[in-house]
């Protein structure tokens, strides 16, 4: 069962993030959205420079991969402390930024979440059947990424410092392409502590399984449609030869306390489709331990 918190969010009336313009905040009952374009954002990059082509189709690079857009939202009732916490989002296929906050509900979530963290969220492939990461695929990238966010959030005023705390990572469909970069190389070793695939196991699974294996910390959820199964079986296999401890479950035998207590979570849908997995982001961010909000309800709900 889904959260009331998330129903109630999604009912308020908030001004999309598609009115969002370059370099200016909105605030409404759910916090502050803006969006900065960066340098270290996942594109333009090299790789992309005559487009791709991909299954006969083909995507040029402009308008595909000239987007340096990367989102922040700082939930309302976030307290400043002495470290920034990170959620740092990816979207999948024909899918941008602003798009994909509105159509998913991302900010709503991260605010049902409950927890005192700031959402980031870089832009992908434009609008384009791409899984490609830019320059998140190089050595460093995450890091370079986080570090320019966090000089933004303090140039605007909106941390303590620039002392980084926990970074999560998730993300849906081919958003599994940037975040196995980010843990095999991504230069942040020390501050990832949770990952969360949504429908997003298609490839470079060893990436998931070496980071889940590394530390007993971290936490890892992969929730997948019946397409993704075998990849799934997969990690799993992998992780028992590693002697990583793991749950597999239907989705809707996962309980908050299962949620809680599971390091590395395996949860097979029948019951939601390829987007609608996206809806566990909010139930996972609840489950990962990390210190709550001051406030987990937008003031404009009743």
């Amino acid at each position: 069962m889904f959260s009331i918190l998330m129903t109630a969010a999604a009912m308020c009336m908030t001004r999309p993030a598609t009115e969002i313009q370059a370099g200016k905040w909105l605030s409404d009952d759910f916090g502050q959205t803006a969006v900065f374009v960066m340098q270290n954002a996942p594109y333009p990059h090299k790789s992309r420079d005559n487009g791709f082509k991909i299954e006969g189709k083909f995507f040029p690079r402009e308008p595909h991969y000239v987007d340096g857009s990367v989102g922040i939202f700082i939930p309302k009732g976030y307290q400043p402390e002495e470290s920034v916490d990170l959620l740092i989002y990816f979207h999948g296929h024909y899918n941008n930024v602003r798009k994909a906050m509105d159509e998913f509900h991302l900010r709503e979530q991260v605010i049902a979440g409950g927890k005192n963290v700031i959402f980031v969220f870089p832009q992908g492939p434009k609008d384009a059947g791409d899984s490609g990461g830019g320059k998140l695929e190089e050595p460093g990238g995450l890091k370079r990424l986080v570090d320019e966010v966090l000089d933004t959030l303090d140039r605007e005023g909106k941390i303590k410092g620039r002392n980084l705390g926990r970074v999560l990572l998730a993300g849906h469909s081919g958003a599994y392409r940037m975040i196995s970069f980010g843990l095999e190389h991504g230069g942040l070793e020390d501050h990832v502590s949770a990952v969360c695939l949504l429908d997003a196991s298609y490839d470079r699974l060893n990436a998931f399984v070496d980071w889940a294996a590394r530390n007993p910390a971290h936490r890892l959820l992969s929730v997948f449609t019946g397409h993704l199964a075998a990849e799934n079986v997969y990690m799993m296999t992998q992780l028992r030869k590693r002697s990583v401890a793991y749950e597999l479950l239907d989705d809707a035998d996962a309980t908050d306390a299962i949620l809680d207590r599971t390091r590395v979570l395996f949860l097979h849908t029948a019951r939601l489709n390829h987007n609608q997995t996206v809806r566990w982001l909010e139930r996972w961010l609840r489950s990962v331990p990390l210190p709550e909000r001051a406030s987990t309800q937008p003031a404009g709900c009743k």
